[in-house]
This record gives structure tokens, sequence and C-alpha cells, in this order.
């Protein structure tokens, strides 16, 4: 990954350093600063990414300028190497110190008067100056706007669309309006969810049949009662007009008898049985034939 820049500084300036790492990964720069340095010999790590880094910044002070210290070396190490490079390196005093030629010929912002709370002017024209190597222009009026002027910031946004600034705060604004459709979807879902759920104890439907069984109870009543009227009219007709069965031993029984012993002698076929249709033709005409022979 190249780094838009890469900062170089003593390690007993590291605070001063932090600070303008801060300042400017706040105006979107892709800065290297490694607060926990340890080694006085440029890595691997170091020299590539100072081959690498759109810019180099050096920060010149008393540490670093001190040639009898072996931290001096990895400064000066690695601003040899930035300044081969052409117009990769850029240089600051923190001061006042001077550097060592060829070095103390170059131009140098004073960041003197920096500090957490207090940013100088120098370093409105430090951050010009990277700007300007990554593309960038006006970052000064950036700095310049209160944090409380969201008028001055989007108008700035406006005359710079394509700056890192204006696509983060349209991401972040994009963002803020997904999150928004998002809670308006899932309200829309919660509503919908609630108006469809199941209830354990629904309430019961009116049924127009028992309305109407209701209304006519009286008349299934009257229908029943007439039924059973009838049927008992029937059974007390049945009990006044019906014949009992004839006893074996009565008046009318013994008659019968007699009339049937009078009409058929015992030992005789009645002639009506034998030539009546009781019997097939062939049948009848043996008959006829035994009784002749008989004769």
């Amino acid at each position: 990954m190249a780094f838009d820049v890469l900062l170089v500084s003593a390690i007993g300036d590291r605070d001063k350093a932090t600070i303008i790492a801060r300042r400017l990964r706040a105006l979107k720069f892709r800065v290297r600063h490694d607060a926990n340095r340890t080694h006085k010999t440029p890595s691997a790590r170091d020299l590539s990414d100072c081959n690498k880094a759109v810019s180099v910044l050096v920060l010149w002070s008393k540490h670093s300028c001190d040639t009898s210290k072996p931290d001096s070396d990895w400064v000066h190490a690695m601003a040899h190497l930035a300044r081969s490079r052409g117009d990769a390196l850029v240089q600051a005093d923190l001061d006042g110190t001077l550097p060592d030629d060829p070095f103390d010929k170059d131009d140098r912002f004073d960041l003197s008067g920096l500090t957490a709370r207090s940013t100088p002017e120098p370093f409105r024209e430090l951050v010009e100056t990277l700007g300007e190597k990554e593309g960038r222009s006006d970052l000064g009026d950036w700095m310049a706007l209160k944090a409380s002027d969201e008028a001055g910031k989007a108008a700035w946004r406006e005359a710079h669309p394509n700056d890192p600034l204006s696509q983060t705060g349209r991401a972040n604004r994009a963002a803020a309006t997904a999150a928004v459709a998002s809670a308006a979807a899932t309200a829309q879902i919660a509503d919908a969810s609630a108006g469809h759920k199941i209830e354990l104890n629904p309430p019961r439907p009116e049924v127009e049949f028992a309305d109407n069984m209701s209304g006519r109870g009286g008349t299934s009543l009257f229908m029943l009662g007439s039924t059973g009227l009838v049927v008992a009219g029937m059974l007390v007709l049945a009990g006044l007009f019906g014949t009992s069965p004839v006893q074996a031993g009565s008046s009318v029984a013994q008659a019968g008898i007699r009339n049937v012993v009078e009409a058929c002698p015992a030992g005789q076929v009645p002639r009506s049985l034998i030539h009546g249709s009781l019997l097939a033709d062939e049948e009848a005409g043996a008959g006829e034939n035994e009784t002749g022979g008989s004769d």
C-alpha cells in the first residue's frame, strides 16, 4: 500500500509527530507514522515505504540534527532517500534547529508553534503543498472553517465533489439515509406483522342458523305434540274396532269343523280339489284314468 505521507522524525519528537499525523489523517491523508519505532537503522519496510510514498515529510529538530546520536542517522538516511526521488521530500522545522547540508538549502515549513490546541499558519501552507501533490486544492480554506459551520462545509464539498473530504461526507450521508430507510422499512414490517398476528382467543362468529333455530323452537314443539296425539288416536281406534283371534274351543270354531266334516266324509277327497286348477293337466288326466279303472 502506497501512503500519501510518510512521516520521518526522531524518537525524541514522537509526541509532536503524533499531533501532525492526527491532523493530516483528519484531512483524509493516508499517513504512515511509526510511533513505536525503536530501531536506529532503516528496515526493509522503511525503505520500501520511503520509495512508494507520494510525500516524505521530514521533521527537523535538535534531536534529528544531532549527528552524534544513532537515531539521527535513521532520519538522515530516510531524508537522503526521499531527496533522491525528486519532489518527494517535504521538510519542516520543529524548533528552529538548522539541518546540515544539503537540507539546509531546501525550503522548510516552520512548525515551532504547533501544539495540540494551536495551528500556526505555516501548517496550513504545508497542508496545501501536500494536497497539491495529491491533486487536491483549497485545503487551507477547509481548515479555516469552524466546526459548527455546516453551511460553509457544504459549500466547500459542493465546490470539491471529488475530494476525499467530500467523499467521506457523502458516504456518511448515504449511510444515514440508508439507516433511516431501513428503520422505516422495519417499522412497516412490524406493523404488517402486528396486523396479521394470530389471535389465541378469536371472537366467536355469528351463526345465522342458530338464530333461526331459536325462532323455530315453538313450531317444532307444536309439531312433535301433534304427531304424538295422532299416534295415540290411532292406537285407541285400533283397540276399539279391531277383531280378536278365534279361540280353538269356542262355538264358532266347533261349527266350522262340523261343516267341513259333513261336506267331506272321512276317506274321500273333495271333487273340487281333484278337478280344480291346483293340479296340472297331466296330473288331472292321470287321476281320471285311475278312477275309471277302479270302476
